[in-house]
C-alpha cells in the first residue's frame, strides 16, 4: 500500500473556493473510492498559507497511475471540475509515500491536524523512525501522531508526520509540555545533527474529509 500527498498553493483569497469545489464537484465525479481512497482533505490555517492538501491511498504506484489517468480522461472532470479550480492554482507538490506505521484514529470527533515535513541528512531515515517510535507512547496524550511516512518520490530523506489535536490551545500546551519530557529532550539531542529542517502546517478538515 502507498499514499499520495498532494499540496496545492492557491491564489490568495481563493483557497476555500478550491477546497469546496474539490469537496463537492470533484467528489461527486470521483464516485466514492472509484479513483483512489481518500484519507484526508484539508485547508491550511497556520504555517504555509493558501494551501489545499489532500491524501490518497492506493495498492501500489501502478494502480495510482492507472486511476489518475482514468480520472483525468473523464469529460466531466475536464469540463466541469478543472475549469472551476485551474485558474486559482499556482503550484502543485506531489509526494508518493510509504507508510511506516498503521494509521491511528484521532481521540476526538473534531480536530485540527498538524502536517510536519521533516528533511533529514542522508542515511538518517531509519534511525529517526526507530528513535521516534521508541518514545511516541511516552509523549502522546490528547495529541496523537496518527500517521508516519517516508517519502519515496520526491526526496527519500524526508519524513511526513501528521498529528491530530483537539484544538489549537491543546496543541500549544502539548508541544510546550514536551520541553520538560526527558524522552523528548533526548530525542531532540539526536535531532540536532540528523534534521536539516522541519516545516509545520496547521490544517482544518473539509466537509468531505474522512479525518475530522
Amino acid at each position: 500500500m502507498i499514499n499520495e500527498l498532494r499540496m496545492y498553493t492557491t491564489r490568495p483569497g481563493k483557497m476555500m473556493h478550491v477546497v469546496n469545489a474539490s469537496a463537492t464537484v470533484a467528489q461527486k465525479i470521483r464516485n466514492g473510492d472509484t479513483y483512489g481512497k481518500l484519507v484526508g482533505h484539508w485547508s491550511s490555517e497556520i504555517g504555509r498559507m493558501n494551501q489545499y492538501i489532500h491524501m490518497w491511498e492506493y495498492k501500489d504506484v501502478e494502480e495510482m497511475r492507472n486511476l489518475r489517468s482514468q480520472l483525468s480522461s473523464r469529460e466531466d472532470w475536464k469540463n466541469k471540475f478543472v475549469p472551476l479550480v485551474g485558474p486559482y492554482i499556482l503550484n502543485q507538490e506531489i509526494r508518493v509515500l510509504k507508510p511506516l506505521i498503521d494509521r491511528k484514529i484521532p481521540t476526538d470527533n473534531s480536530n485540527i491536524y498538524e502536517l510536519k515535513i521533516i528533511k533529514l541528512n542522508i542515511g538518517q531515515v531509519n534511525n529517526w523512525k526507530n528513535k521516534f517510535l521508541d518514545i511516541i507512547s511516552s509523549i502522546e496524550g490528547k495529541s496523537v501522531n496518527i500517521g508516519l511516512w517516508n517519502t519515496e518520490l520526491q526526496d527519500p530523506n524526508e519524513i511526513i508526520s501528521i498529528w491530530s489535536h483537539p484544538n489549537l490551545e491543546i496543541m500549544s500546551k502539548f508541544w510546550h509540555s514536551l520541553n520538560e519530557n526527558k524522552y523528548w529532550i533526548d530525542f531532540n539531542s539526536y535531532q540536532e545533527n540528523a534534521v536539516k529542517y522541519e516545516d509545520s502546517i496547521i490544517l482544518r478538515p473539509s466537509i468531505c474529509s474522512p479525518l475530522q
